[in-house]
């Protein structure tokens, strides 16, 4: 796997989506158009799929960590419904996702992604999609998993559980993953930044952790923190962001000072996390998500 960049990570996984798109629409796709409702509403039960069907709050960051295992280094979590400008840059900058990447391009359900989540420990990767259930329509012949339904996707090797939100990825990591929601297998505890914010764009990684953990991958400022947490959400016509690192090394320090004076953001410190934040306009948004996501 390449070291240059966390957005290398996924690419085979986006491979066979891709293949799968041209009859995503056939395999998933049932009944009529969406009907607006608000989340509040919505029921699991209408995705019409027999079985326990995952219910689990999903309203930030810090909900989605609940549901992946005590392995996972990095994960993010958007609000595609807040900005079409932040919603653009987190897909050209953040790791492959088909939620993300690929949500105009692959119709998974009867109503569009409001909000997606991504994660990654081992070699692996899950999703999490929050849409309208709906009727999925016809699919292929599921594997029963802890009650659950493990429904592939065409001819590929993805596969998905319904719900609120609904699970997707490999069968390896889809079953992981249920094992944690059932209660079977221990969730992450390793971090501590996410819980309680609230921006559109959340974006956490467990910098020493994941550098060592996994020689092949070279986290945001190489890793040099025991813990980051990026959040941007939009605010009249700009962009806030808030960047927090915990207990980074003077060479992170040093390049989050050099970020803050380029990208006119401000930089402090309380007890042992250093924070830069500020406001940045919509033309530097892309830019600058990069700039803080770079290994």
């Amino acid at each position: 796997m390449n070291q240059k960049s966390w957005a290398t990570i996924g690419v085979v996984f986006l491979a066979g989506i891709m293949i799968f798109s041209t009859f995503a629409g056939f395999v998933m796709r049932g009944g009529g158009p969406a009907e607006t409702a608000t989340s509040a509403a919505w029921n699991p039960s209408d995705f019409g799929v027999s079985g326990r069907l995952i219910n689990w709050d999903f309203e930030s960051l810090g909900d989605a960590l609940g549901m992946y295992p005590e392995d996972l280094v990095f994960a993010f979590w958007v609000n595609l419904t807040a900005s079409e400008n932040l919603t653009e840059a987190a897909a050209l900058v953040l790791p492959p996702a088909v939620g993300l990447t690929l949500r105009d391009l692959v119709d998974l359900y009867p109503s569009p992604i409001d909000r997606v989540a991504w994660g990654f420990y081992g070699d692996e990767t899950a999703e999490f999609h929050w849409t309208k259930p709906a009727s999925v329509g016809a699919h292929g012949l599921a594997i029963i998993y802890k009650g659950y339904q493990i429904i592939p996707l065409g001819s590929t090797d993805l596969y998905s559980v319904m719900g609120m939100p609904v699970l997707f990825g490999s069968e390896a990591t889809v079953k992981t993953v249920l094992d944690v929601i059932s209660g079977d297998a221990p969730t992450t505890d390793g971090f501590v930044l996410p819980y309680d914010e609230t921006d559109d764009l959340q974006i956490s990684v467990l910098g020493e952790k994941a550098a060592t953990t996994n020689p092949n991958l070279v986290p945001p400022l190489g890793g040099d923190y025991l813990e980051s947490y990026l959040g941007i959400s939009p605010t009249d016509d700009r962009y806030m962001l808030t960047a927090k690192y915990l207990s980074p090394g003077a060479g992170s320090e040093r390049r989050l000072n050099e970020l803050a004076e380029i990208h006119g953001l401000q930089m402090y410190s309380e007890g042992d996390t250093v924070i830069v934040s500020g406001l940045i306009e919509t033309q530097n948004l892309q830019e600058t998500l990069g700039a803080f996501i770079a290994p």
